[in-house]
């Protein structure tokens, strides 16, 4: 059976453990808060320490400049003076108001340090003022007794500022030190509060959940053992099915394999019937309508008394002449195409090469033809696979594509033959959806992928309308 909690022990437990998260994110927020306050803390008693130093050291140099004017280090004295005038106004200004923009924080004066700092303003305000009197006297030298008589006032509030400034630094550490101690109440409060979460969700949560556990685990491994008797069954069953499937995948497959040997060795036989009958038809038109066709023109060349005709007759002989001569240029090329003796005689090679060049010839498209085999005799089936693939393709390039441009290549890498045909026609959409702009050259296509199947061989066919077509065939070779 299904294990079930009761969903009273799922709220309680998820109360508990929210209440704990809750403790815990409180906690580190106080801690992070209370680090933070920290820092301004060591901050504030930091600099309200360094104010002491820096009063002392504007009366020192007060000293200096009232009793040794003359000294040769006056001017580096001088800007010292003004820096730690300046740095001594600024930091008083920070503690007081608690803008603390040295390190870009804020802090809020108790009471009490505020008090201080009204009672310490009178101190701070009579040296920072006659030390201003003082750094004028120096830029601009004038009246000595106004100037000792500032000295003596910078003296005579040195030691109360001193006093007063003592105090604001022992009340910052004071304070810091009950923050601390208030953090560390809080949180051992938290704590406790945490451990009393956890017990509690211990006795009223766990207990039950564990109890109710070890119940539903007896019922379930009664269950499972009932399970795994069935399983063993069911992979007893499982176990004959699949035996049965693999029997029944291995015939299927043995039928199918059969069945491609035979279409193979079918379409084998119908392509090397064709090419049988496209070499009969070759040679019977090379032999016998070639032949007549040339006999032919040798009687209309060799028709003699031409002078008593009249120029109408003789224009229908010439015309006669030309015709018999283009019927036989014709009947030569459709004899070299059904089967081109180069082929047989001196290989693929040089075969492609004749096809580039009489197509080059009769159309007005550009062909480049490149090969590595170097007149390398291959598989006779081999060789007119390719040639027709070849043929093929130039033909619709030429055709159907209307192309200027045409690469043809050849290539052996690896023991398989690279055929590449490479146009800039007109393309056609490579899925077979046609438009009315785009006829793709269905058979044609599909009779250039059995010739490459039939060879063991791979066809790809990459084409976009407007984009022209390439067409790369390759061939396994031994």
């Amino acid at each position: 059976m299904p294990l079930r909690i009761p969903k009273r022990f799922t709220r309680l437990y998820i109360t508990a453990l929210s209440l704990v998260a809750f403790l815990t994110i409180l906690g580190q927020i106080l801690v992070q808060n209370t680090l933070n306050d920290g820092l301004n803390d060591s901050w504030l008693v930091n600099f309200a320490g360094r104010q002491r130093f820096l009063s002392q050291v504007i009366a020192k140099n007060a000293l200096l400049f009232t009793q040794r004017p003359d000294s040769a280090a006056q001017n580096t004295q001088l800007k010292e003076f003004k820096e730690v005038l300046t740095d001594w106004e600024s930091h008083h200004d920070q503690l007081r108001t608690g803008n603390l923009r040295d390190i870009s924080a804020t802090y809020v004066n108790s009471d009490t340090v505020k008090t201080m700092f009204l009672e310490i303003e009178p101190h701070f305000q009579a040296i920072r003022q006659n030390a201003h009197l003082i750094l004028q006297w120096m830029e601009k030298p004038g009246d000595s007794l106004a100037v000792n008589a500032s000295v003596r006032t910078i003296f005579a509030h040195e030691l109360a500022f001193l006093h007063k400034m003592n105090q604001i630094v022992f009340r910052y550490d004071k304070e810091a030190k009950e923050k601390v101690t208030r953090l560390r109440r809080i949180e051992l409060w938290l704590m406790a509060l945490t451990l009393v979460i956890l017990l509690l969700e211990g006795v009223f949560i766990f207990r039950p959940a564990v109890r109710k556990l070890r119940e539903t685990i007896v019922q379930l491994m009664d269950a499972r053992e009932q399970t795994m008797t069935a399983n063993r069954e069911l992979q007893g069953a499982y176990q004959q099915l699949r035996h049965t499937q693999a029997q029944l995948l291995e015939a299927t497959q043995m039928r199918h394999q059969q069945e491609i040997k035979e279409h193979k060795i079918r379409a084998s036989a119908l392509l090397q019937g064709q090419e049988e009958e496209r070499k009969r038809l070759s040679k019977e038109m090379h032999d016998g309508v070639g032949q007549m066709l040339t006999g032919l023109k040798l009687i209309a060349e060799n028709f003699g008394g031409t002078n008593d005709w009249n120029p109408r007759d003789l224009r229908n002989m010439q015309d006669l002449r030309t015709v018999i001569g283009q019927t036989i240029q014709e009947v030569r090329t459709i004899s070299h195409n059904l089967m081109p003796t180069v082929l047989n005689d001196f290989g693929i090679d040089l075969a492609l090469k004749q096809l580039v060049d009489s197509t080059a010839r009769n159309t007005n498209a550009h062909i480049t033809f490149t090969s590595n085999l170097k007149e390398k005799r291959l598989d006779r089936n081999v060789e007119i696979g390719l040639y027709r693939i070849a043929q093929e393709a130039i033909n619709n390039a030429v055709k159907h594509a209307e192309a200027t441009q045409i690469s043809l290549e050849v290539s052996l890498i690896n023991k398989r033959i690279a055929l590449r045909i490479k146009d800039n026609g007109k393309g056609f959409n490579v899925t077979g959806k046609k438009s009315k702009a785009n006829v793709s050259p269905t058979n044609g296509l599909r009779n250039l992928h059995e010739r490459a199947h039939l060879l063991d061989g791979t066809l790809k066919i990459n084409s976009a309308i407007g984009r022209g077509t390439e067409i790369i065939a390759q061939i396994p070779h031994s």
